[in-house]
């Protein structure tokens, strides 16, 4: 099975949505700052940098979560599927 055949799963699809979600809310509220400075707005804005922390700690712990699960699930008995892959795919390809 390629790399391309493959399926992706919840999990991998979760982390790119957060991280999508993430970047766009950041720059977009990063973007509203910008144009209260440019016109003289005098007042706080706390509503639109805690939504930017709020999603900085989502998308750590979506992360985290991510890499733990794929930590384990790449891991068994000491040897780490990819490596063991990689190394059946090239003595393979040398046939």
């Amino acid at each position: 099975m390629t790399m391309e055949q493959r399926k992706w799963t919840m999990s991998k699809i979760i982390a790119l949505g957060i991280l999508l979600v993430d970047g766009s809310a950041t720059y977009i509220v990063l973007g509203l700052c910008g144009i209260a400075i440019l016109r003289d707005f005098s007042g706080a804005l706390p509503y639109l940098t805690a939504l930017i922390g709020a999603l900085q700690a989502a998308t750590g712990y979506v992360l985290g979560a991510y890499f733990r699960k794929s930590g384990r699930e790449n891991t068994r008995g000491g040897i780490v599927y990819d490596a063991a892959r990689s190394a059946w795919e090239n003595n393979f390809n040398d046939l």
